[in-house]
């Protein structure tokens, strides 16, 4: 009766021995579904308290039908981070004929939801935004010529100028008019005569009238338009220029004034002055005479 007992609890052992073995020989057959399954599910948290990942090894080679998972220990940054719950891709083992398969042969498992997770302890580095503008450093190194134009580029350039001779007058003590010859910058143009005697008609300049310098010629004076021919400019001037309050000593003081500045050109020798496009015989009542030409020698 005892060796019967004894026989039967020896078979009893080699029953859980065998169920046992068989439990292990089957986990290691479909280890790496389990190990998805128990990654899938969370049970690795439930039963460790934090994400391990299992690893499988096929004689050193990646199974053709299960991921390659390596057992990992998290960071311990006191939080846990959350299940990643995307299988991942399986690899062939290289043979030929095998084609690697990929996660979209399988069917996704089921989402499951994350658990709450907080900031980690080690923060992590974001890449580089290369779309950024170069920094001031960066800007600091590129030659002048690049970061801004040169300021002579920018700068307006100023309108070219020539010297012109104007001639003005002036009242010394014995109340005697002076001719005062005077050079100014004026604007350079292809009519040098006409822009010298508009600037004439403009008056003295601040600076000038500070000297005692002042001018004879009538105020609101125009120079409707100049011709030279043979040495005899043809000046055609507006109506103010008929009449002077200063009597036959301002009318003979503006002519002058007239006809040396623009006798003061080479190619001009004498002024015909002509009022609103007609030719007078006398300027004023006085009877100053410019029906001819006049030169610097009649004054």
């Amino acid at each position: 009766m005892a060796e019967r007992k004894k026989k039967t609890a020896s078979l009893g052992c080699l029953f859980w021995i065998a169920i046992i073995l068989l439990f292990i020989v089957l986990f290691f057959l479909k280890r790496n579904t389990i190990a998805t399954v128990l990654e899938n599910t969370g049970a690795l948290d439930l039963l460790f308290g934090s994400k391990t990942t299992l690893v499988s090894q096929n004689d050193g080679k990646p199974s053709a039908d299960a991921p390659v998972n390596r057992v990992t220990a998290p960071e311990s940054t006191g939080t846990k981070p959350p299940v990643n719950t995307e299988p991942s891709a399986t690899v062939g083992d290289g043979s030929a004929g095998d084609e690697p398969k990929t996660d979209a042969a399988k069917p996704s498992a089921p989402e499951t939801a994350k658990p709450p997770t907080t900031e980690s302890a080690t923060p992590q580095t974001a890449p580089a935004d290369t779309t950024k503008a170069p920094s001031a450093a960066t800007a600091a190194e590129k030659p002048a010529a690049q970061t801004a134009p040169p300021a002579a580029a920018t700068a307006e350039k100023p309108a070219p100028t020539r010297q012109a001779t104007l001639f003005f007058v002036q009242i010394d003590s014995d109340g005697n008019v002076v001719r005062k010859q005077v050079t100014r910058d004026v604007p350079k143009t292809d009519s040098p005569m006409t822009e010298a005697l508009k600037t004439l008609f403009a008056g003295p300049s601040a600076a000038e009238a500070k000297k005692g310098l002042r001018t004879l010629v009538p105020e609101g004076t125009k120079l409707l338009s100049a011709t030279v021919k043979d040495g005899v400019a043809s000046l055609n001037l507006s109506g103010e220029f008929q009449f002077n309050q200063f009597g036959i000593e301002g009318y003979i003081g503006q002519l002058a004034q007239v006809v040396f500045t623009a006798t003061a050109f080479p190619t001009v020798n004498s002024v015909q002055f002509l009022i609103e496009g007609q030719r007078r015989e006398y300027l004023g009542a006085e009877g100053v005479w410019i029906g001819t030409p006049l030169s610097r020698d009649k004054f």
